[in-house]
C-alpha cells in the first residue's frame, strides 16, 4: 500500500506536467510560427516479486510477477509539422512553405533561428523581427525605395526613387537543422542549435528541403485546438483517477494500522 501511494503519487505528477504543456500550446494557438510541444510519458522501474520461467519445487514453472512503481515524463517534443498560412497583405511579411528557418543575430552576438517572417524595418532599414533583432544575412531597404518585392526562392528587389525598373537589393537565405527535435526553444519565438540539433544549413529558398517563401502572409501556429482539448480532457480524468487510487491506498493503509488482533 505503500508502493501505491508513491506509484499513485507518481501519475498525479506526470500529468500535471502533461496539463501545463497543453496550456501552453493553447496559449500559444495565436502565435504567429508556435510549434506545440508533445509530452512523452515513461513507465519507472518494475519490482519483480517472481521471475518469470523460475522452477518451484515441483519443478512447474512460476508465472511471473512484476509490479510497476508509476510514470514519469521522459521529454517535451516540438512538433515542427507546418502551420496554417495566414495572409496579412504586409509585403514585409513573409511565411516559409517548408521546413527551414530565418536567421537572425541576437544582441550578444550570437545567431537564433525562428520561424516567424512577421518583419519590420529599423531605423537603418533593415530588416528585423518584432522584438528588433535583424535578419542573417542583412537585407537593406534603401531610403525612399517602395514596391518591396520577395519572390519564392528568396530574392528582394525594391523600386528605387528615379528608376523605372526593379532593382536587387539581397536575397533572404534559409536554414535547416540537421535534426530540428534537437533546438533549443528560448521564448519569443526563437530557437538555439544544440549538440543534439547539430548544424545549421544555409540554403537558398526553394533549396530541396528548406522551402519556398510567400510575402504577404505569416505562419499560423501549428497548434489543433480541438486536439489539444481532446488531450487536456485525457490529462484531466487520469489525473482525478490517480487521486483516487490514492485516496483508496490512503484508507487502505489506515484500515491496516487501525487494525488490531
Amino acid at each position: 500500500m505503500i508502493a501505491a501511494l508513491w506509484t499513485a503519487a507518481s501519475g498525479l505528477q506526470t500529468q500535471r506536467i502533461a496539463v501545463d504543456g497543453i496550456a501552453n500550446n493553447i496559449a500559444n494557438v495565436n502565435t504567429v510560427g508556435f510549434k506545440k510541444n508533445e509530452t512523452q510519458f515513461q513507465d519507472l522501474f518494475y519490482q519483480r516479486v517472481n521471475t518469470l520461467g523460475e522452477s518451484e519445487p515441483d519443478n512447474s514453472s512460476r508465472t511471473g510477477i512484476s509490479l510497476g512503481t508509476g510514470a514519469r515524463i521522459a521529454g517535451t517534443e516540438k512538433v515542427f509539422s507546418q502551420g496554417r498560412l495566414e495572409q496579412t497583405g504586409n509585403p514585409l511579411d513573409v511565411a516559409i512553405n517548408g521546413d527551414g528557418f530565418f536567421k537572425v543575430l541576437l544582441p550578444d552576438g550570437t545567431a537564433a533561428y525562428t520561424r516567424d517572417g512577421s518583419f519590420a524595418v529599423d531605423p537603418t532599414g533593415r530588416l528585423v523581427t518584432p522584438q528588433g533583432y535583424r535578419l542573417e544575412p542583412a537585407i537593406t531597404i534603401p531610403g525612399g525605395a517602395k514596391n518591396l518585392d520577395i519572390t519564392p526562392n528568396g530574392e528582394v528587389s525594391v523600386m528605387l526613387a528615379g528608376s523605372n525598373a526593379p532593382s536587387a537589393i539581397g536575397a533572404i537565405t534559409l536554414y535547416k537543422a540537421e535534426n530540428s527535435g534537437g533546438l533549443l526553444a528560448i521564448g519569443e519565438n526563437l530557437f538555439k542549435t544544440t549538440d543534439a540539433s547539430g548544424n545549421m544549413i544555409g540554403m537558398s529558398a526553394q533549396s530541396p528541403g528548406a522551402g519556398s517563401l510567400v510575402q504577404g502572409f505569416t505562419e499560423g501556429s501549428n497548434v489543433d485546438l480541438a486536439d489539444e482539448m481532446t488531450q487536456l480532457v485525457v490529462a484531466q480524468r487520469a489525473y482525478q483517477l490517480n487521486a483516487r487510487a490514492f485516496g483508496t491506498a490512503a484508507q487502505m493503509l489506515s484500515i491496516a494500522t487501525n487494525t488490531r488482533s
